[in-house]
């Protein structure tokens, strides 16, 4: 009986063996090579099997099999595939990024993520390993990667953009932080990037074309998308320092780590520029970013964020023609300058509901001010010779939230998206006249404040909006888009000047609605090949300085932009090792009640809807890849844009072209990393912008520029070394032009500059 009880017993040992043995159970994170950042919905699976399992909201994943596994495969879009043969428990898994594939997530297109394929509208991204290779001082350093994107550098982080417009101030282009906009609608700064933390980027999306049926007003020429680092799964961090011949000195730190359920990043840095190229260019700026992700649940998580932002910069204003050709790079300015406070915080619930929907919250503040002694508005009075400027201030508090809800109907293959946003953003701004100071060699050396307030206002803004986008594939690779969105403005204005004074318009409300329609349509082909094709709208309400600076609020309506677009991409493969990828979109952007500032029979100026336009173009990219040594890569557009209809000061300009609108530009770059160094790399850049006329006469032109830059790196055992030749050729060169009747004026461009750069990396797989 003994004996047959122990039979038993070791039976059942046997079979619990066998069981243990049959059940394999595998875990572990899958995150980004470049920032150690988890991976959300990573596909792990068992080659030549059904099985497989997504990663969760930090990139961990748990795969409960009963077969004998010997390779694993992991896929992520956008990814090289990943084998593994070798494994354990808790292990971590780094996907590093295709060099040659449309295929990427994208979020900035509806604020949800999606394939870039089926996308109908051009969009591209600067990934963080080309941010971290290229070690940007100025954000235009990357942007101009971008094809039909050029971001004009006016020096310590100012700037003026052109995308699918000509190189402009005006509030064309919407500038966003992880999907939400830096400023709200009816301020906008056309400087409005120097106001972000370029130590927390991650990546960038730019989408070209208008994109307000899902943003809003001022996403016109396009969004740029500022997306910040999300907190790694492990501990990582990075400090690094750069110094320039130009006289800047740069500092950055970034930390990161995931206690169990919730996340913590902090990055920031510090740029100084002392005696640089040109005089009164000195600059100091301070930024840091807080970021927190807590995992409630398996459905939800919270995401907070907070970026804080201190810039002082002097503003060295543009020199004439005699100036810029003789090299007299001798400011006439001593104490104009440019002072930028700006808080962002915001707070992110995500939660699934189920597998088809979800809902996401968003609250935000933000609490801004620009103080400025314009350079600009120094002038000289040409009978009495006083010379006389302005000194100003905005400022304004934002409170506001978006709710977004996502629902799939895999029935039909269809998903809808619908949101509802609001923003409230009381502004004040003063602005007041100042007698200036001149010496003998016409240096303007002080100024004295003066009981004269030009303008002095508050305005209450109001932005209620909500969007609706619904997609649907009636026929395999087939996906067909409608969106649209309904904006109501509402400014409530108080004057605090008598009616004399210069800006005495009276107590106003002014009220706008618009409603901006897109329609898309994508095909995939397969093999990573592909056609799209959409229409959408934009438009841009009245800024308040077109409303409350005059004597009168005048009668306006938005701006509205039209946009008609095709496109495609196509991959293909040469040889074994020669694989390419090139994208087209070809466009027309027609632009009605544009707000001039016409001149009336009584000499005196008004704002009006007068203005109509058109901008036809073709952008472009192709990128190489020779081997996994050598890569190429050439962006670049053509463009024209013209009047159609365009009356200001009594003169016609109908059919002329538009001031500072370059036919043609581009930006091409090889790469070449040499095996027998490993973590090496070396970069030759040009940047090139052909000419353009800096009237609307079409009178006077600027040639253009063709810049080279060169860029090495070396990562060894944590360390990155780089080191860097901007503007090899010192070619004389400015980012804008521009001639009128009181002269021509040129911004001057960097000329040639060294840099050196050092960084550690701590931590990270």
């Amino acid at each position: 009986m003994k004996t047959k009880s122990q039979l038993i017993f070791l039976i059942g040992l046997l079979c619990m063996a066998i069981g243990a043995e049959a059940q394999q159970i595998l875990n572990g994170v899958i995150t980004d090579k470049q920032t150690g950042e988890p991976l959300i919905g990573a596909e792990i699976l068992i080659p030549g099997t059904s099985t497989g399992t997504l990663t969760n909201s930090i990139g961990q994943f748990t795969l409960e099999t009963k077969e004998a596994v010997k390779i694993l495969e992991v896929h992520y879009i956008g990814y090289e595939t990943l084998q593994i043969t070798d494994f354990t428990q808790g292990m971590h898994v780094a996907l590093e990024e295709s060099v040659n594939s449309l295929e990427q997530v994208v979020v900035s297109a509806n604020r949800e993520k999606e394939l870039r394929s089926e996308v109908p509208a051009a969009i591209a991204t600067i990934s963080p390993k080309v941010i971290e290779e290229t070690a940007p001082n100025t954000l235009d350093q990357v942007l101009n990667k971008i094809p039909g994107v050029f971001v004009a550098d006016l020096a310590n982080e100012q700037h003026m953009t052109s995308i699918r417009q000509p190189i402009s101030t005006k509030g064309l282009f919407l500038f966003l932080e992880d999907e939400l906009p830096t400023r709200p609608t009816g301020v906008f700064n056309h400087n409005a990037m120097n106001e972000l933390n370029q130590g927390a980027i991650r990546s960038i999306e730019v989408i070209r074309g208008p994109v307000s049926s899902t943003y809003g007003a001022e996403a016109i020429g396009g969004a740029v998308n500022i997306i910040t680092h999300a907190p790694s799964v492990t501990p990582t961090g990075r400090v690094a320092v750069r110094n320039n011949s130009n006289g800047l000195t740069r500092s950055d730190f970034k930390a990161s780590n995931t206690f169990g359920e919730t996340g913590f990043f902090v990055g920031g840095y510090y740029s100084r520029r002392r005696d640089g190229f040109f005089e009164h260019s000195d600059m100091d700026k301070y930024s840091g970013t807080l970021k927190i992700t807590q995992v409630l649940s398996p459905k939800t998580d919270l995401n907070f964020s907070l970026t804080y932002t201190d810039h002082e910069t002097a503003m060295t204003g543009s020199l004439d023609s005699a100036s810029f050709f003789g090299g007299d790079v001798t400011s006439t300015q001593t104490f104009t300058e440019r002072t930028v406070k700006a808080l962002r915080v915001q707070s992110t619930l995500n939660h699934d509901w189920n597998e088809t929907s979800s809902t996401t919250t968003r609250l935000f503040f933000r609490n801004n001010s620009v103080g400025q002694i314009p350079s600009y508005r120094i002038r000289t009075d040409r009978n009495s010779g006083i010379v006389s400027g302005t000194i100003n201030e905005q400022s304004f508090r934002s409170f506001g939230g978006i709710v977004q809800h996502a629902l799939e109907i895999p029935n039909l293959r269809a998903k809808l998206i619908g949101g509802l946003s609001l923003d409230y953003s009381p502004t004040e701004f003063f602005e007041d006249y100042i007698l200036v100071e001149q010496n003998n060699q016409g240096i303007n050396v002080g100024y004295t404040a003066l009981d004269s307030a030009l303008t002095k206002n508050e305005i209450d803004l109001t932005n209620l909006g909500t969007y609706f986008t619904f997609q649907i594939s009636p026929i395999e690779n087939l996906k067909l888009s409608a969106s649209f969105r309904y904006d109501r403005f509402n400014y409530n204005h108080r004057n605090f000047l008598t009616p004399s004074a210069f800006s005495g318009s009276p107590n106003a409300e002014s009220t706008f609605d618009a409603v901006t329609p897109k329609l898309g349509a994508t095909y995939d082909f397969g093999n990573n090949q592909g056609a799209y094709m959409n229409f959408a709208q934009g438009f841009v309400p009245p800024q308040v300085g077109d409303l409350y600076r005059g004597v009168e609020v005048p009668t306006l309506e938005p701006s509205v932009y039209n946009n008609y677009e095709v496109g495609g991409w196509f991959s293909f493969q040469l040889s074994d090792q020669i694989k390419g990828y090139t994208n087209l979109a070809i466009y027309q952007v027609k632009a009605t009640n544009q707000v001039i500032s016409v001149q009336l029979e009584d000499g005196t100026r008004e704002n009006q809807n007068a203005g109509e336009t058109k901008s036809i173009g073709m952008e472009y990219m192709l990128r190489l890849s020779f081997t996994k040594q050598l890569q190429f890569r050439w962006s670049g557009s053509f463009a024209r844009h013209e009047f159609i209809e365009f009356v200001e000061n009594g003169n016609v300009y109908n059919g002329n072209e538009m001031p500072q609108g370059a036919h043609i530009q581009y930006n091409w770059e090889v790469t070449y990393r040499p095996s027998f160094i490993q973590g090496f790399r070396v970069s030759l850049e040009n940047q090139f912008l052909g000419p353009y006329w800096m009237n609307s006469d079409n009178t006077k032109e600027y040639g253009g520029f063709s810049l080279f830059n060169i860029r090495t790196g070396y990562r060894i055992k944590g360390f990155d070394l780089t080191f860097a030749v901007l503007n090899l050729s010192d070619e004389l060169w400015s980012p804008r032009a521009n001639a009128s009747r009181f002269g021509t004026t040129y911004t001057l461009g960097i000329p040639r500059t060294y840099q050196f750069g050092l960084a550690y990396n701590f931590g990270g797989k």
